[in-house]
């Protein structure tokens, strides 16, 4: 059992918002997005008190206040069907969807189901007595023919449960009520089968440790500690300890509580004739307490508790604490599923063990046997595989006009869409589905999280712009929100920008419309290749220009839209034209030593930043058309 997907309605700042979920889901986004907000309906969903207040109510609501979380499960399993019951999980069935509704203090579990529709009436009213009589008007009328007559509430839960199985044909889609499947007073019956977990930003890996029914550690000893041996020999000492206790009482209390008992006796006969007293000793009823358990760790020759420890080891033990107890629900063949959602995974972590983190929990989510599925917040692109770019959900938040209150939006750059979008422009799909480590994708994770970006060709390209940027007296594209992106080549932008393009992030295209490229190889001696370089040239400035549906021409020049601007021949021929110093200031930065000769992304930037000559043209136009990303964002 996964979740497929999720509905949230009216909680907190999430208007209606509609998310799909993958083994692994990365939510990204601006701080105050909302993205933390989607776990913490999930966890509400699953494992909340029924203690919301009228504060948890999204701002903009007004004719229906009340708050919803739909959860649609997917991929049941035999186990996952015998604990929801035929009801809500019949035969062959792979869905299940269920509701958490809060409706202004009142807290209600329901879910779809097959079931009689006349049943359902009488399941929801509150009293025996109003359903005994909603049951005799059924018998009354005959809808429900072979229904027994009441004789208790119990008898006609079990009578009803009965005449569904035997009338499929007569049962109907309904929602029901399903608090004994995620219930709130410890009644929970799919507990063990799937668990959400939430680890939150600020979670105590010191309080996890400590063994209890809710804490991680104690749902670890759970699953990997068996009992059962050591509580059979303790129950074995404490009926040898009782039988030795009763016997030393006897012999060293039993004659002493005799003749007390007779001395009694004789004084309550001077008041009342025929009754005596008798005193017995009583032997406490022992129950040896199970160990406790306690979790310590051992560095180099010290042993030390939990909260003496980093951050960074705290927040690595938590996580490794649930993959553990992962695996060993999976080692069960139960088929059960822990899904494990985490705010900030990068928190507290070295680079390095970012980046380990990520890929043991991309291999966790990613193993059909391991129990895992895994969603994650994060604002870290060591968590982002660009290869993975369809199981990143982008969350914004919008004010669209001054008396409207904000809105959260999902995006989701699915590979149908993605493909789709490329369709007829002689781009492959194989390397998309396949999850090839492609060079245009693999610089995407970084922009993943921009308000906006500009895609270009090559790393010094990009090189040159953000050193501009970076110049005194210029704001940097970083502090915008914009950020440089590069595909490695013209022909390779297709595919980050339709990934871009999905996710909803606005995007300027800039590249060389390569007019030159045959002169330069007449003039080099190879005029034989002059002829179909000209026109390879041409026929991918002509399909690139068609895909971003701007005007098709053979060499488009300048600032095409609002979100093309295309090079006259090379960045270095404009730079060659416009901006002769930067090349002398280039080569000094070589010559002293502190740059690397021949195109080198961070000399170029270095060059860029320095050049005592401030650029002009078409450089400043494209940067302006970067800034205008942003300001004219919606």
């Amino acid at each position: 059992m996964h979740i497929a997907s999720i509905r949230v309605k009216n909680f907190r700042c999430l208007e209606d918002v509609r998310v799909d979920m993958d083994a692994l889901t990365s939510f990204v986004g601006p701080n105050g997005a909302g993205k933390s907000t989607v776990l913490r309906a999930l966890d509400w969903f699953f494992n909340g008190e029924t203690r919301l207040v009228d504060e948890d109510v999204y701002s903009g609501a007004v004719d229906d206040r009340r708050i919803s979380v739909e959860v649609k499960f997917s991929d049941l399993t035999v186990s996952d069907r015998e604990a929801l019951g035929t009801t809500y999980a019949p035969p062959g069935s792979t869905t299940f969807t269920a509701w958490r509704i809060w409706d202004d203090g009142s807290d209600k579990m329901t879910a779809r189901a097959r079931s009689f529709p006349a049943f359902e009436e009488i399941r929801n009213v509150g009293s025996a007595r109003e359903k005994k009589g909603l049951w005799n008007d059924l018998i009354a009328r005959g809808e429900a023919p072979g229904l027994p007559a009441w004789t208790n509430l119990g008898a006609a839960d079990q009578a009803m449960t009965l005449w569904e199985s035997d009338n499929p044909d007569r049962l109907e889609e309904t929602e029901t009520g399903v608090t004994h499947l995620f219930g709130f007073n410890g009644q929970n019956k799919l507990s063990g089968l799937f668990d959400f977990v939430l680890v939150t930003a600020d979670l105590r890996a010191s309080e996890e440790s400590v063994e209890g029914k809710k804490t991680i550690i104690g749902r670890i000893l759970e699953r990997a500690i068996d009992r059962e041996g050591a509580n059979t020999a303790f129950e074995a000492l404490a009926k040898e300890v009782s039988e030795k206790q009763t016997a030393i009482n006897e012999k060293h209390l039993g004659k002493q509580l005799d003749d007390l008992a007779e001395a009694l006796t004789a004084e309550v006969r001077a008041f009342t004739a025929g009754r005596g007293v008798r005193l017995h000793p009583r032997t406490p009823d022992l129950r040896p307490s199970p160990a406790s358990i306690s979790v310590a760790i051992s560095d180099a020759l010290n042993e030390t508790s939990v909260d003496r420890q980093g951050h960074g080891f705290q927040r690595a033990l938590l996580i490794s604490s649930l993959k553990l107890l992962a695996a060993r629900g999976a080692q069960g063949n139960d088929g059960s599923v822990i899904c494990l959602a985490i705010e900030e995974p990068e928190l507290f972590q070295h680079p390095t063990q970012a980046r380990v983190f990520s890929n043991v929990l991309r291999d966790l989510a990613d193993d059909p046997a391991g129990g895992l599925q895994v969603m994650y917040a994060t604002h870290s692109p060591y968590f982002i595989d660009p290869r993975f770019f369809d199981q990143v959900r982008r969350v914004t938040r919008r004010q669209h006009a001054p008396d409207e209150h904000p809105s959260v939006s999902v995006h989701v750059a699915s590979l149908d869409a993605v493909t789709n979008r490329l369709d007829g422009f002689e781009v492959t799909d194989a390397a998309l589905r396949s999850r090839w480590d492609q060079v245009c994708t693999k610089n995407l994770a970084e922009a993943f999280f921009a308000d906006a970006v500009v895609l270009v060709e090559g790393d010094t390209d990009k090189g040159i712009l953000d050193g501009i940027a970076a110049r005194e007296g210029q704001t940097a594209l970083e502090v915008q929100g914009v950020t440089v992106a590069y595909s490695g080549g013209k022909q390779h932008l297709f595919i980050p920008h339709a990934i871009l393009a999905e996710l909803s992030i606005p995007t300027l295209v800039v590249f060389d419309n390569d007019k030159g490229g045959g002169s330069r190889l007449r003039a080099n001696g190879r005029p034989e290749k002059a002829a179909a370089t000209e026109a390879n040239e041409i026929a991918t400035n002509r399909r690139l220009l068609a895909y971003l549906g701007e005007t098709v021409v053979d060499n488009p020049e300048g600032q095409v839209s609002a979100t093309v601007h295309v090079w006259a021949d090379r960045l270095e021929d404009v730079i060659e034209n416009e901006w002769g110093d930067w090349d002398s200031t280039r080569q000094s930065i070589v010559d002293s030593g502190r740059g690397a000769a021949g195109k080198n992304a961070a000399t170029y930037a270095l060059a860029a930043q320095e050049c005592l000559v401030a650029p002009s043209g078409e450089l400043i136009k494209v940067m302006d058309a970067a800034r205008a990303l942003v300001t004219s964002a919606p």
